[in-house]
């Protein structure tokens, strides 16, 4: 099954429609969606897509959102990577638009969290990799689609990404966010937890060194880290994505899974509402997609 291609007015009326539900979610407070016994059976969290086209098809299949009605499927850094267009312009914005046309099939049950990668189309940050311009290939890749509508469709797919939440919450057990901040147990940067709870301020939160720049930037995988950040949020284990692992999902401590969906090896979790994971038991939700 392939993605669904639309025209640019069809994107456009798709990603307004996709803001409009992430604003308006009932779960969400804040920046953060709240999911308890009451509004989910089981959410099934993935790692960074990046493009992977064939990773997505598995991942809905694996969701089975119809048939599971009380199932919520929560998507993360989805752009930058997988097959070029002839041109080479990166098709990853097809990815993008068809999780936001999903949110809008499904507006209360899927939610794609910030990302760094998205975070850096939203403040045009320029990321390098392989010695290509990332930002530049995923510009061309609209232009090659929608050609001169191509800067209203990334207008309004501008919008979208700066309506996203930071995080899922799975009732007072599993925080799901991109990554976490550094150095929280050292106290030597002050992190600005309001930000999960109250408006973004796009003028500082989204640039360098802003609390969402410092959250799904960092690499700090320390247990003393993740055991700060856990208490800050007020959760036992924490699920992220942002660091690449071939195996598809990794345990860099006792409290932290990282999971990677860009990969043959890809994995997802599908995390139970009503029990509550601890430590010794939260690695027996990690499945292997496609299995």
């Amino acid at each position: 099954m392939e993605l669904y291609h639309h025209t640019a007015d069809e994107a456009i009326e798709i990603f307004q429609a996709a803001t409009q539900a992430n604003l308006l979610i009932a779960t969400r407070e804040g920046n953060v969606i709240q999911l308890d016994e009451t509004t989910a059976s089981d959410v099934m969290l993935t790692g960074d897509l990046h493009g992977h086209e064939a990773n997505y098809q598995k991942i809905l299949q694996a969701a089975d959102l119809d048939r599971n009605p009380r199932r919520h499927l929560v998507f993360q850094e989805l752009c930058h990577g997988g097959e070029p267009y002839p041109n080479g312009g990166c098709r990853s914005h097809l990815l993008v638009e068809n999780v936001a046309r999903l949110k809008v099939k499904y507006p209360d049950r899927v939610h794609h969290i910030t990302s760094n990668h998205e975070l850096a189309e939203l403040v045009e940050y320029p990321i390098q990799k392989c010695s290509q311009l990332l930002n530049l290939s995923f510009s061309m890749g609209m232009e090659y689609c929608y050609g001169e509508r191509a800067g209203d469709v990334r207008i309004a797919m501008l919008g979208y990404l700066e309506s996203c939440p930071l995080a899922v919450r799975i009732t007072d057990s599993v925080f799901f966010s991109h990554s976490i901040p550094e150095g929280l147990d050292r106290g030597n940067l002050i992190f600005d937890r309001t930000v999960f709870y109250r408006p973004y301020d796009p003028c500082s939160d989204f640039l360098l060194d802003g609390p969402v720049y410092r959250l799904v930037w960092g690499r700090d995988y320390r247990q003393e880290n993740a055991d700060a950040f856990a208490s800050m949020v007020g959760a036992e284990i924490l699920v992220c994505g942002h660091d690449p692992c071939l195996e598809g999902v990794k345990y860099p401590n006792s409290r932290q899974a990282v999971l990677d969906c860009c990969a043959d090896q890809a994995c997802y979790m599908v995390v139970p509402v009503r029990e509550k994971l601890t430590t010794w038991n939260y690695r027996t939700c990690v499945r292997q997609l496609g299995k």
